[in-house]
């Protein structure tokens, strides 16, 4: 039995909703490494272009799947055309193409911490698992997070909010407590939803990536790469939702306190690009993208970008820059390789 026809049926018995209990199972049948393997030691970059790469074949004689890199662009485990390129890692791919290239890297297997990129997925597995985003959800005691530094969309126990407005708070003003809010609309508790984001993960080919919360507070066992982030963001771009959340400046949400008063605020939006504070190259312009810094991360930004003249789409992913003017400089050098 294929994994796909595995997980149609899974899902018809769950009703679609986060697989728990499969986890196991699915990653077995998916990479074949064995169930009991570290998660933190179990990437290798070679390892992953060869998974890549690789042709899967069904038990049933004669059937074929194609690899996961097909319809992808997959660079090689070295640098390319990244000489004025300062910080850690970068990556510059087409998107939308049926084969895509891979235009510019530097180091795009290298593990990094992904912070607030994390999102990214947190908004992929929302998207993938619910389809009416008008309902509304009650945020918890969960959504409050204690951390000096972290990111707030100033949300409190007992307001009720949209989930569409959840993935705004999360995405515009990268709020950690409305990406815990949104993990538990989604799958009704953290723990579900980060176990979905790995198998997520896994699914698409993201086999340098794992998650321990949703939001990409630091954790030495939450890491990714800039080839994974291109996967997730490949995915998330497909949906209508998430590019224009994140090509938002802006935005006022409208929902009710705890006492069922009406109430709004305005969440203001971090990308450089969209706020008139960094300039794209001539004729390229920014659709949106993610932000994250951390200590640990450095100043990283994710990206999807459209040259005016013809329409074609890119990834761009710069990841652990020193300072913020230094992730622009990177990431406007990165757009200026588009041709």
């Amino acid at each position: 039995m294929t994994y796909s026809i595995i997980t149609r049926e899974i899902k018809r018995r769950s009703g679609g909703s986060c697989i728990r209990t499969a986890l196991p199972v699915l990653l077995c049948l998916m990479f074949l490494t064995g169930c009991g393997q570290k998660l933190e030691n179990r990437y290798n970059a070679d390892e992953g272009l060869l998974r890549m790469n690789s042709v899967n074949t069904s038990l049933t004689e004669g059937v074929h799947a194609q690899g996961f890199s097909v319809g992808l662009a997959l660079p090689d485990n070295t640098n390319y055309n990244s000489e004025d390129i300062t910080a850690e890692a970068a990556l510059l791919v087409e998107y939308g193409k049926d084969d895509p290239k891979a235009i510019a890297y530097k180091n795009p297997y290298a593990r990094t911490y992904q912070a607030s990129i994390t999102k990214v997925m947190s908004a992929l597995v929302c998207l993938r698992h619910i389809d009416d985003l008008s309902q509304e959800f009650t945020i918890t005691q969960n959504s409050t997070i204690n951390v000096s530094g972290s990111s707030r969309a100033w949300l409190r126990t007992g307001e009720t909010m949209t989930i569409e407005d959840l993935l705004y708070g999360m995405l515009v003003p990268s709020g950690n407590d409305a990406a815990v809010a949104v993990a538990e609309a989604t799958c009704g508790s953290l723990d579900a939803f980060i176990e979905e984001m790995n198998r997520t993960a896994l699914q698409i080919g993201a086999t340098g990536t794992h998650f321990v919360n949703p939001h990409g507070l630091p954790d030495d066992n939450h890491f990714t790469t800039p080839f994974d982030i291109y996967l997730t963001m490949n995915e998330a771009l497909k949906y209508d939702v998430f590019r224009k959340i994140v090509g938002t400046i802006s935005y006022s949400p409208k929902y009710k306190d705890s006492n069922g008063v009406a109430k709004t605020q305005e969440w203001a939006g971090t990308n450089r690009y969209l706020l008139g504070e960094a300039a794209s190259p001539d004729g390229i312009k920014v659709l949106g993208g993610k932000t994250g810094t951390t200590n640990a991360a450095g100043y990283c930004l994710t990206t999807a970008a459209e040259k005016v003249s013809t329409g074609e789409e890119y990834i761009g992913t710069v990841m652990k820059a020193a300072s913020k003017d230094e992730l622009y400089n990177n990431m406007t050098a990165l757009l200026q390789k588009i041709h």
